[in-house]
């Protein structure tokens, strides 16, 4: 498993050891590409001075969670509460936590729902959900990680063809910032996490049992027909749109925060 160390807290952009950066995580991301999801958390856990985990506590989400409160327990998980959440959502981020035993924090966007209607208009993830995704998600999230130096997701490769080539390790540029992004479940399959859960007991979000087989923001998910994509309710309405933001390349939303 990798040894490096010294390289892995974020660097400002223009800073020279930002390639040294870039290469170290690359290095370290082939070391671990067949590694133990669980042991790619505890590397980052203690390689990555101020290290966090993001989860949306969607449909499998108490995978990457469970492997954590094994390895990494004390870890903030970073939960972006958009304010849009499907009340089950609130209430499966709850008692998963509870159970888990995880340090939850939420983080909100700077306008509630209702502010936002009255300075953008009502509804505006219907007319420009882009930028609803960046206000709700990608603002905040980069906001968030302002206090730490790289984080981890339950990205898989298998999920979308933007998520295909998803390295286990990756520095890049975050907020001005070059940060460290960790994928520990980047290689598992949909099989892999059923198989996971089903062993380890562990909850699926409530609403994968009603047909909805990727779950976000209410008013941009919908049920799935059997055997179609699991991502096919995702922004169902736009068909461009895969993607909320915060997991591609630079993480910097294209429309400003006001």
């Amino acid at each position: 498993m990798s040894t490096l160390t010294s390289a892995f807290a974020a660097l400002p952009e223009d800073d020279p050891r930002v390639e040294r950066l870039i290469a170290d995580a690359a290095a370290a991301s082939t070391e671990l590409e067949h590694a133990w999801p669980g042991d790619v958390l505890a590397w980052a856990a203690a390689n990555i001075p101020r290290f966090a985990v993001t989860s949306s506590f969607g449909a499998d989400s108490a995978v990457l969670l469970h492997l954590l409160s094994t390895t990494a327990p004390r870890t903030p998980v970073l939960f972006l509460d958009t304010g849009l959440h499907f009340a089950e959502t609130i209430t499966f981020r709850r008692s998963l936590a509870d159970r888990l035993g995880l340090d939850v924090v939420d983080v909100r966007p700077q306008r509630t729902v209702a502010e936002q209607a009255q300075d953008l208009g009502d509804r505006l993830w219907e007319r420009d959900p882009d930028r609803c995704c960046a206000l709700r998600k990608t603002v905040p999230l980069r906001q968030a990680m302002g206090a730490f130096d790289g984080w981890a997701s339950g990205v898989r490769r298998s999920q979308t063809p933007e998520r295909a080539g998803t390295p286990i390790v990756e520095a890049r540029r975050h907020d001005g910032r070059f940060v460290v992004k960790v994928a520990p479940l980047a290689r598992w399959s949909d099989g892999d996490v059923a198989t996971y859960l089903e062993v380890n007991e562990l909850p699926r979000h409530p609403l994968v049992d009603d047909g909805y087989a990727s779950i976000g923001c209410a008013p941009c998910t919908a049920r799935t027909a059997p055997g179609a994509d699991p991502r096919a309710g995702r922004w169902a309405a736009f068909e461009a749109k895969t993607e909320c933001g915060i997991h591609l390349e630079g993480d910097d939303p294209t429309t400003p925060a006001g």
